[in-house]
Protein backbone atom coordinates (compact mmCIF):
# COMPACT_ATOMS: atom_id res chain seq x y z
CA UNK A 1 0.00 0.00 0.00
CA UNK A 2 1.61 3.33 -0.78
CA UNK A 3 1.94 6.01 2.23
CA UNK A 4 -0.25 8.63 2.53
CA UNK A 5 0.89 12.48 1.11
CA UNK A 6 0.66 13.98 4.66
CA UNK A 7 3.17 16.60 5.43
CA UNK A 8 4.07 18.64 8.99
CA UNK A 9 5.97 21.96 8.36
CA UNK A 10 7.49 23.40 11.33
CA UNK A 11 8.07 27.08 10.78
CA UNK A 12 8.14 29.92 13.25
CA UNK A 13 7.36 32.34 10.84
CA UNK A 14 3.31 32.35 10.27
CA UNK A 15 3.04 33.93 6.63
CA UNK A 16 5.80 31.45 5.50
CA UNK A 17 4.45 28.64 7.07
CA UNK A 18 1.55 29.35 5.67
CA UNK A 19 3.02 29.65 2.24
CA UNK A 20 4.19 26.35 2.49
CA UNK A 21 0.86 24.81 3.55
CA UNK A 22 -0.26 25.90 0.23
CA UNK A 23 2.50 24.66 -1.69
CA UNK A 24 1.51 21.06 -0.01
CA UNK A 25 -1.94 21.27 -0.71
CA UNK A 26 -1.23 22.22 -4.59
CA UNK A 27 0.57 19.25 -4.83
CA UNK A 28 -2.55 16.40 -2.97
CA UNK A 29 -0.96 16.59 0.51
CA UNK A 30 -2.70 16.60 3.97
CA UNK A 31 -1.04 19.01 5.69
CA UNK A 32 0.00 19.58 9.54
CA UNK A 33 1.91 23.17 10.53
CA UNK A 34 3.76 23.59 13.91
CA UNK A 35 5.50 27.02 15.03
CA UNK A 36 8.42 25.49 16.74
CA UNK A 37 10.25 22.54 17.11
CA UNK A 38 8.55 20.57 19.90
CA UNK A 39 5.13 20.83 18.97
CA UNK A 40 6.62 19.96 15.09
CA UNK A 41 8.19 16.45 16.69
CA UNK A 42 5.29 15.32 18.28
CA UNK A 43 3.10 16.16 14.60
CA UNK A 44 5.83 13.81 13.20
CA UNK A 45 5.21 11.04 15.73
CA UNK A 46 1.13 11.32 15.47
CA UNK A 47 1.08 11.12 11.71
CA UNK A 48 3.76 9.25 10.11
CA UNK A 49 4.71 12.20 7.57
CA UNK A 50 5.86 11.60 4.05
CA UNK A 51 7.69 14.98 4.01
CA UNK A 52 8.58 17.44 6.98
CA UNK A 53 9.77 20.53 6.33
CA UNK A 54 11.89 22.76 8.95
CA UNK A 55 13.03 25.79 9.34
CA UNK A 56 16.66 26.14 10.55
CA UNK A 57 16.11 28.75 13.49
CA UNK A 58 13.28 28.93 15.93
CA UNK A 59 12.80 29.85 19.25
CA UNK A 60 13.12 26.37 21.69
CA UNK A 61 15.09 24.45 19.03
CA UNK A 62 16.86 24.74 16.06
CA UNK A 63 16.45 22.62 13.09
CA UNK A 64 19.53 20.56 13.34
CA UNK A 65 18.02 19.02 16.35
CA UNK A 66 14.29 18.98 15.54
CA UNK A 67 15.74 16.91 12.31
CA UNK A 68 18.03 14.85 14.55
CA UNK A 69 14.76 13.85 17.19
CA UNK A 70 12.65 13.16 14.23
CA UNK A 71 15.48 10.81 12.85
CA UNK A 72 15.39 8.45 15.93
CA UNK A 73 11.60 7.23 15.07
CA UNK A 74 10.79 8.49 11.50
CA UNK A 75 11.95 7.91 7.84
CA UNK A 76 9.95 10.76 6.57
CA UNK A 77 12.07 12.70 3.72
CA UNK A 78 13.02 16.33 5.54
CA UNK A 79 13.82 19.64 4.04
CA UNK A 80 15.34 22.31 5.92
CA UNK A 81 14.82 26.07 4.97
CA UNK A 82 17.02 28.79 6.17
CA UNK A 83 18.16 31.66 5.38
CA UNK A 84 21.69 30.72 5.87
CA UNK A 85 23.67 29.88 2.96
CA UNK A 86 26.74 28.78 4.55
CA UNK A 87 27.87 25.30 2.83
CA UNK A 88 28.72 23.67 6.58
CA UNK A 89 25.46 24.40 7.40
CA UNK A 90 24.02 22.30 5.08
CA UNK A 91 26.20 19.78 5.87
CA UNK A 92 25.18 20.00 9.25
CA UNK A 93 21.68 19.38 8.23
CA UNK A 94 22.50 16.57 6.03
CA UNK A 95 24.64 14.95 9.08
CA UNK A 96 21.62 14.98 11.34
CA UNK A 97 18.94 13.45 8.57
CA UNK A 98 17.87 15.86 6.28
CA UNK A 99 17.54 14.97 2.61
CA UNK A 100 17.58 18.31 1.20
CA UNK A 101 18.44 22.19 2.45
CA UNK A 102 16.77 25.13 0.47
CA UNK A 103 17.59 28.71 1.36
CA UNK A 104 15.02 31.33 1.65
CA UNK A 105 13.48 33.50 0.40
CA UNK A 106 12.35 30.63 -1.75
CA UNK A 107 9.39 30.84 -4.91
CA UNK A 108 6.63 28.45 -4.47
CA UNK A 109 7.23 26.65 -7.90
CA UNK A 110 10.83 25.42 -6.61
CA UNK A 111 9.92 24.34 -3.44
CA UNK A 112 7.28 22.35 -5.11
CA UNK A 113 9.66 21.23 -7.82
CA UNK A 114 12.18 20.21 -4.91
CA UNK A 115 9.55 18.22 -3.20
CA UNK A 116 8.63 16.56 -6.77
CA UNK A 117 12.52 15.62 -6.99
CA UNK A 118 12.56 14.65 -3.95
CA UNK A 119 9.91 12.07 -3.90
CA UNK A 120 11.96 10.45 -6.90
CA UNK A 121 15.20 9.84 -5.30
CA UNK A 122 15.99 6.76 -3.91
CA UNK A 123 15.44 5.76 -0.64
CA UNK A 124 16.32 3.36 2.23
CA UNK A 125 14.19 0.07 1.48
CA UNK A 126 13.24 -1.89 4.81
CA UNK A 127 12.51 -5.07 5.51
CA UNK A 128 10.49 -6.57 8.75
CA UNK A 129 13.45 -6.74 11.08
CA UNK A 130 15.07 -3.29 10.31
CA UNK A 131 12.27 -0.92 10.31
CA UNK A 132 13.21 1.98 12.92
CA UNK A 133 11.10 1.89 16.23
CA UNK A 134 7.79 3.56 15.39
CA UNK A 135 7.74 3.66 12.07
CA UNK A 136 4.81 2.46 9.67
CA UNK A 137 5.54 -0.39 7.52
CA UNK A 138 4.96 -0.33 3.59
CA UNK A 139 6.88 -0.09 0.19
CA UNK A 140 6.35 4.01 -0.21
CA UNK A 141 10.21 4.71 -0.01
CA UNK A 142 10.63 3.57 3.40
CA UNK A 143 13.90 4.29 5.58
CA UNK A 144 15.97 2.20 7.78
CA UNK A 145 19.23 0.97 8.41
CA UNK A 146 18.87 -1.40 5.34
CA UNK A 147 20.14 -0.70 1.89
CA UNK A 148 19.80 2.24 -0.45
CA UNK A 149 18.43 1.50 -3.84
CA UNK A 150 18.91 3.38 -7.09
CA UNK A 151 18.64 2.99 -11.13
CA UNK A 152 19.96 -0.89 -10.56
CA UNK A 153 22.07 0.26 -7.86
CA UNK A 154 21.79 -1.69 -4.56
CA UNK A 155 24.08 -0.58 -1.18
CA UNK A 156 23.44 -3.36 1.62
CA UNK A 157 25.03 -1.20 4.51
CA UNK A 158 24.48 -4.15 7.11
CA UNK A 159 26.68 -6.98 4.78
CA UNK A 160 28.44 -3.96 2.67
CA UNK A 161 27.83 -5.75 -0.54
CA UNK A 162 27.13 -3.36 -3.58
CA UNK A 163 25.09 -5.14 -6.86
CA UNK A 164 24.72 -3.40 -9.88
CA UNK A 165 21.63 -4.73 -12.26
CA UNK A 166 21.71 -7.97 -9.55
CA UNK A 167 25.01 -8.78 -10.26
CA UNK A 168 27.80 -8.37 -7.23
CA UNK A 169 30.51 -5.24 -7.48
CA UNK A 170 33.34 -5.90 -5.25
CA UNK A 171 34.42 -2.97 -3.34
CA UNK A 172 37.37 -2.06 -0.73
CA UNK A 173 35.87 -0.30 2.23
CA UNK A 174 36.98 3.39 1.33
CA UNK A 175 35.18 2.72 -2.06
CA UNK A 176 31.94 1.39 -0.56
CA UNK A 177 32.17 4.79 1.79
CA UNK A 178 32.46 7.27 -0.60
CA UNK A 179 29.09 5.34 -2.58
CA UNK A 180 27.53 4.91 0.99
CA UNK A 181 27.96 8.44 1.49
CA UNK A 182 26.90 9.78 -2.09
CA UNK A 183 24.03 7.80 -2.56
CA UNK A 184 22.59 9.03 1.17
CA UNK A 185 23.42 12.65 0.35
CA UNK A 186 21.36 11.94 -3.19
CA UNK A 187 21.97 14.71 -5.63
CA UNK A 188 23.29 17.18 -3.37
CA UNK A 189 27.04 17.93 -4.09
CA UNK A 190 29.60 16.95 -1.75
CA UNK A 191 32.94 18.93 -1.64
CA UNK A 192 36.00 16.82 -2.29
CA UNK A 193 37.07 18.26 1.50
CA UNK A 194 34.15 16.94 2.86
CA UNK A 195 33.78 13.63 1.56
CA UNK A 196 37.69 13.52 2.37
CA UNK A 197 36.51 14.20 5.77
CA UNK A 198 33.73 12.05 5.91
CA UNK A 199 36.59 8.99 4.42
CA UNK A 200 38.98 9.79 7.32
CA UNK A 201 36.30 10.01 10.11
CA UNK A 202 35.42 6.40 9.18
CA UNK A 203 38.91 4.99 9.62
CA UNK A 204 40.74 7.30 12.14
CA UNK A 205 40.03 10.70 13.44
CA UNK A 206 43.16 13.44 13.50
CA UNK A 207 41.46 16.72 13.85
CA UNK A 208 44.09 18.05 10.98
CA UNK A 209 42.62 19.86 7.83
CA UNK A 210 41.78 18.29 4.73
CA UNK A 211 45.32 18.20 2.66
CA UNK A 212 44.86 18.87 -1.09
CA UNK A 213 46.41 15.52 -1.12
CA UNK A 214 43.24 13.83 0.27
CA UNK A 215 41.62 15.63 -2.00
CA UNK A 216 43.00 14.47 -4.85
CA UNK A 217 42.69 10.74 -2.98
CA UNK A 218 39.23 11.62 -3.55
CA UNK A 219 39.37 12.38 -7.00
CA UNK A 220 41.45 9.41 -7.64
CA UNK A 221 38.84 7.05 -5.57
CA UNK A 222 36.06 8.42 -7.63
CA UNK A 223 37.52 7.46 -10.75
CA UNK A 224 38.62 3.92 -9.10
CA UNK A 225 34.52 3.55 -8.55
CA UNK A 226 33.42 4.44 -11.42
CA UNK A 227 35.04 1.82 -13.37
CA UNK A 228 34.15 -1.04 -10.95
CA UNK A 229 30.49 0.08 -11.46
CA UNK A 230 30.77 0.51 -14.81
CA UNK A 231 29.53 4.28 -14.84
CA UNK A 232 32.21 5.57 -17.29
CA UNK A 233 29.98 6.24 -20.04
CA UNK A 234 28.72 9.78 -20.81
CA UNK A 235 25.97 11.00 -19.53
CA UNK A 236 27.15 9.40 -16.08
CA UNK A 237 24.39 6.63 -14.37
CA UNK A 238 24.97 7.46 -10.95
CA UNK A 239 27.84 9.21 -10.22
CA UNK A 240 28.16 13.16 -11.32
CA UNK A 241 31.38 15.63 -11.10
CA UNK A 242 30.48 19.10 -9.60
CA UNK A 243 32.51 21.68 -9.48
CA UNK A 244 34.63 21.02 -7.04
CA UNK A 245 32.98 18.37 -5.90
CA UNK A 246 30.65 15.00 -6.75
CA UNK A 247 26.80 13.99 -6.40
CA UNK A 248 24.27 11.38 -7.76
CA UNK A 249 22.59 11.70 -10.50
CA UNK A 250 19.14 11.83 -10.39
Amino acid sequence: MERSRVAVIIEDEENVRDLIAVVFRQAGFLTHTAPDGGAGVDLVRQHDPMVVTIDVEMADMDGFEAARQIRTFSDSYIVMLTGRGDEADAMMGLDNGADDYILKPFRPRELRSRINALLRRPRWQEGPASAPQGAASGNGGRRSIGRLEHNGLVLDVRTRKVHVDGEPVELNPLEFDLLHTLMESTWVRRTTADLAQKLRAAHYETGEPVSRREERAVDLLVLRLREKLGDTGRPPRWLRSEPGGYSLVV
